[in-house]
């Protein structure tokens, strides 16, 4: 015995839109209970990094507030030192 479209009827409006109604409350329920984390234990935070060590007296370098080593290299044609020394 075939069945044929006539014998399932269409769905109300209401019907889908109480269905569709009860998704959107569903998702939107489940997003803040991850967000929120209620009853869950509260996340360990990592410790804090610890800071530069201020200077030691006499210490000059590998402390906050010490000397930094800088190199320089010398430019590659004299040339060039003197077009950038020059006024303009």
């Amino acid at each position: 015995m075939a069945r044929s479209e006539h014998d399932f009827p269409a769905t109300p409006l209401r019907r889908r839109l109480l269905v569709a109604a009860l998704a959107v409350a569903t998702a939107v329920t489940l997003i803040l209970m991850m967000l929120e984390r209620v009853g869950a234990p509260a996340l360990p935070r990592p410790a804090a990094p610890p800071g530069p060590v201020p200077c030691a007296e006499g210490q000059l370098t590998g402390c906050l507030g010490g000397k930094a080593e800088v190199i320089l290299v010398p430019p590659t044609t004299p040339a060039a030192a003197a077009a950038t020394s020059a006024p303009r």
